[in-house]
């Protein structure tokens, strides 16, 4: 049976805004935390026993449909400030709470650092039917663009002082997050947000889970992970890593290396690097760019070619010929050390936050003096598509790459009011449109199939209650400060 002992303290709340990000890592493992109160702590929380109504929110707008459920635009009325809620679906209680959103939220709610998407609350909602248990959302701050949309959108474009920055702050968060023994598996532009401040947040904890073993320590560190299977049906197809596309399962903290090297070219490039239409086709397109693996690139690339990729077609690396005329020699030198052909020999988060890249000019702008971007979203392509083709034919695209608002505005921002002209919607995790020629997501089916080993370091709460996936469970863990430790049902 479990034991749960009562706090001597006051009871931690939702968000440990209040808390310095420090507190929960080694400086060396952090990387740059540092704390804008004015930023994080404007929200009011909760207890993690005791979960907000409805009520205490009113929802402004339906801002997506994702596969999960739904994402709304809402105000916090205590406060007044802008969040987004998404809703979980549960239709019957037989059915249970979806693993995957549990453990998005189980893993949001361990995870406090700048550069991480903040959870802010929880909200039940109950329903009159007495077999439906009611619906769930999460509540997050609502951030104001991501880079999918940035990117997208004509009248953006970055320099590469402003590249610098946002790359930095993602290497931040990840070099976080994967010191705390978990991977992302989902890395891609569209779960990078922006917000208004200039600080970059990485969003959509869907597909993550813990790894065993040591995380990166510092820049020649191995990658964390590679002691259990996991399903490598995970990332999104042009963010995958040829391990992954190969069929590797005991992956590591390298699978997000090569996403974030991915979302680097895109910077560049202004469009992904590799759009592959299938997984085959994909692989063939990494190998074209980055060579063939061989006994030299990449040791044991035979052994876990579980999906019998043809791997005896003679490639010719492209990638210098191809970048060059893109990047200088540092911003080539990080783009290639995160997309290294071998997991093992691929940069770390601190490797790359070590590089030449942030310290040679120019030099990375501070986040503050990033411009205050139109609004922009991946369920915006659509009509920036549209404008793109409309501007193409008429007037030379105007660069939004300054200040569009004034020092009134921000301050109405910063109260929890976006400017008047701000018509863009965060959709967070799996919510809006997504581009059809992205590829499809990962298999969801896959993922009640996933080996769930124990985790001492990390608790039972983590897995115990995935198994048992009950209202109860969901409650229980909820409820207790901590994350009570679920019993495992009895087989």
């Amino acid at each position: 049976m479990a034991t749960y002992t009562q706090p001597t303290k006051q009871l931690r709340p939702w968000s440990h805004a209040t808390h310095s990000s420090h507190s929960s890592v080694s400086p060396d493992r952090s990387g740059d935390s540092r704390h804008d109160s004015k930023q994080d702590t404007h929200y009011d929380t909760h207890p993690s026993y005791q979960m907000s109504h409805l009520e205490d929110y009113e929802i402004m707008q339906q801002l997506g449909k994702g596969t999960f459920g739904l994402v709304s635009k809402a105000r916090q009325r205590s406060t007044s400030k802008l969040v987004a809620l998404k809703k979980f679906i549960v239709h019957d209680r037989k059915d249970g709470f979806p693993i995957t959103s549990f453990r998005e939220i189980t893993i949001m709610k361990k995870l406090h650092h700048l550069n991480v998407l903040q959870l802010i609350d929880m909200v039940h909602e109950r329903t009159s039917t007495s077999k439906a248990i009611g619906f769930f959302y999460t509540v997050t701050p609502y951030i104001s663009s991501d880079l999918n949309g940035l990117l997208n959108n004509p009248r953006v474009v970055l320099t590469v002082p402003q590249i610098k920055c946002i790359m930095k702050q993602v290497l931040q968060g990840i070099n976080y997050v994967h010191g705390q023994n978990y991977l992302h598996r989902d890395i891609k532009t569209a779960n990078i947000l922006l917000d208004f401040f200039g600080v970059v947040k990485l969003a959509d904890f869907g597909l993550a889970r813990v790894y065993h073993g040591i995380p990166p320590v510092n820049a020649q560190s191995p990658p964390g992970g590679g002691i259990y299977e996991y399903t490598s049906l995970v990332v999104t197809r042009w963010y995958r890593p040829p391990e992954l596309l190969l069929g590797d399962r005991k992956y590591t903290t390298a699978v997000d290396m090569w996403g974030i090297g991915c979302v680097l070219g895109e910077m560049y490039k202004k469009k992904p690097i590799l759009e592959g239409d299938s997984d085959l086709d994909q692989a063939d397109r990494i190998f074209r760019l980055v060579g063939a693996p061989t006994e030299e690139s990449f040791p044991h690339y035979r052994e876990i070619n579980r999906n019998e990729v043809n791997l005896e077609v003679s490639y010719e690396r492209t990638l210098e010929e191809e970048y060059s005329g893109l990047m200088d020699k540092d911003s080539l030198s990080l783009f290639a050390g995160l997309v290294e052909l071998d997991p093992e020999k691929r940069f770390n988060a601190q490797k790359a936050l070590n590089s030449s890249f942030f310290s040679m000019e120019p030099l990375p702008c501070k986040p503050e003096e990033l411009p205050k971007f139109e609004e922009s979203h991946e369920s915006d392509i659509k009509r920036f598509k549209q404008e793109k083709h409309d501007i193409s034919s008429s007037a030379p695209t105007e660069s939004l790459n300054h200040s569009r608002y004034g020092a009134g505005q921000v301050e109405m921002y910063r109260n929890g009011e976006a400017p008047p002209n701000y018509r863009g919607s965060w959709t967070g995790a799996r919510g809006g449109w997504r581009d059809r020629h992205r590829g499809p997501p990962p298999s969801q089916n896959e993922y009640y199939s996933e080996d769930l080993p124990s985790s001492k370091a990390h608790g039972s709460d983590l897995y115990g209650a995935e198994e048992d996936q009950s209202f109860g469970a969901m409650k229980r863990f909820l409820h207790h400060e901590n994350g009570e430790k679920t019993k495992r049902p009895k087989k």
